[in-house]
């Protein structure tokens, strides 16, 4: 594919398997990959997402062969499987040159309750013991094998759990129970049908103590996801005090924590030379950070951190905030937390007096031993104002999350706002954007509105045409 097809002013969509397309694509022909690739996690039983394909280093070796020298690329991950894919960047030839960090305050733990565990907990363990015992004497007395019993069924290994005394015992349910019997020819004997009736009515029930904990109060929640994930529902539920000792024992323990970030790799094709020819012969190999400062584009503004925040703030249409935190932000909002626990920060004009490039170069020229030219005057605020701040949506709002006329939607909408400062911060004059797993289109559409041709791949038929759909809503608007 030549390079002239990939550099149009509108975003291409291709519906493909991304690692697929990436080799039809020119070698050296990208500025940047920012996306948004599976996190491995099976979301919501789907298929897409755990596949494998963020650890594949060959997918990631394509990347680096069509980006340009020097080229930045920016993936999301889950905390969780962030570290495969990172390891999987660095093997394919990429240098990490550091790992950015989204922060957001309404995620919600997805671990579970020790305590409710544990007087939830139905211990049948004697009685399907009890169970196996005696079924091990019928195969016996019938003349058959486990192997046997596995293949009437077509299963590998079943059969053990159902004949064992260890704590793997099983008990098959009643329509297998009934063929066996019948496969094998054997009266049961009295009280074996009951018990496999029993058992089976009390799959996946809990146990008595569940019953006895008592209603002490009722608390809010919101069943949805984290940061990238959208709110689904949210109910009232009765909080209960444990019904036994050891459950009283771990009463307060949990499994999981509250998520509240997730990570973003950032590497880049190692340079041609220095920076400064690498910059000067493909354009690639540094950051816009002028142009990413907080607020952006601000000669004053901040430079640009690798933490980045989120909130329910008032913001402008670029999304930044642009007035602090509003009434009704998120409990538990990094913004107001940090500032919260900082207080009020006074920073003076004039940072100290050094003598180095690396100084000159960040805070500005300066004549000798002169006190160097302030870039800002001097401020005062919380801690959060050192951090870029994005306006938090759990859902994104409608323009932002396209859905098609079979009611087809993303499940994971990342905020326009964040992608376009991405876009921003990796892309220079006039590069060209690559997304491999586009999703529903969130990098094509940060793209286009900084001003940079970009080329999405979505594998899925239905988000491929999300894509489409949002791009050329969005173009009218």
């Amino acid at each position: 594919m030549p390079v002239e097809a990939l550099t149009g002013p509108e975003p291409v969509v291709y519906c493909a398997e991304a690692l697929e397309h990436l080799r039809t694509l020119p070698d050296a022909s990208v500025d940047a990959v920012v996306t948004d690739p599976p996190y491995e996690l099976g979301f919501l039983g789907k298929a897409w997402d755990a596949s494998g394909i963020a650890y594949s280093v060959e997918l990631w070796a394509e990347c680096l062969r069509v980006l340009k020298p020097g080229g930045h690329l920016a993936a999301f991950g889950a905390t969780r499987t962030y570290h495969r894919m990172a390891v999987a960047v660095e093997d394919a030839g990429f240098e990490i040159r550091d790992s950015l960090h989204w922060m957001y305050g309404t995620g919600f733990p997805k671990g579970q309750d020790v305590g409710k565990l544990i007087d939830r907990r139905r211990d049948d363990h004697p009685a399907r013991r009890r169970f196996t015992a005696q079924f091990a004497e019928l195969r016996d007395a019938a003349g058959w094998t486990n192997p046997r019993i596995d293949a009437l069924f077509g299963y590998n290994g079943m059969a053990q759990h159902w004949t064992t005394q260890r704590k793997t015992a099983l008990v098959p349910t009643v329509e297998q129970w009934q063929q066996l019997k019948a496969e094998m020819a054997v009266d049961a004997p009295a009280g074996l049908d009951d018990l496999v009736h029993e058992l089976n009515g009390r799959k996946n029930t809990p146990g008595e103590a569940w019953e006895d904990r008592e209603v002490i109060g009722q608390a809010h929640r919101v069943r949805g996801g984290s940061g990238v994930f959208p709110q689904l529902q949210s109910d009232t539920f009765d909080v209960t005090a444990p019904a036994t000792a050891e459950a009283a024992r771990w009463d307060g323990w949990n499994t999981a924590l509250k998520p509240a970030h997730e990570p973003i790799i950032l590497a880049r094709k190692p340079l041609e030379g220095t920076v400064a020819s690498n910059v000067l012969a493909h354009g690639t190999g540094a950051m816009n950070t002028a142009a990413s400062r907080t607020p952006p584009d601000d000669p004053e503004g901040r430079w640009p951190t690798n933490v980045l925040l989120s909130h329910a703030a008032a913001v402008d249409e670029a999304g930044w905030i642009v007035d602090g935190c509003a009434d009704g932000c998120a409990e538990g909002c990094p913004v107001v937390e940090l500032d919260r626990q900082s207080g009020l920060l006074t920073s003076g004009a004039n940072p100290r007096r050094r003598n180095s490039d690396k100084f000159r170069d960040v805070y500005g020229d300066f004549r000798g031993q002169a006190a160097c030219k302030p870039v800002r005057g001097a401020d005062s605020g919380g801690a959060s104002r050192f951090y870029p701040a994005f306006r938090y949506q759990a859902k994104a709002p409608t323009k932002e999350r396209p859905r098609l006329l079979d009611g087809t939607v993303h499940p994971t909408v990342k905020p326009l706002a964040l992608m376009r400062w991405l876009v921003r911060l990796l892309t220079p004059p006039g590069g060209l954007v690559l997304d491999p797993f586009a999703g529903s289109g969130t990098t094509l559409e940060a793209a286009r509105l900084e001003g940079f041709p970009s080329v999405g791949i979505e594998r899925k038929a239905e988000y491929a045409e999300l894509c489409r759909l949002r791009l050329r809503r969005n173009s009218a608007t």
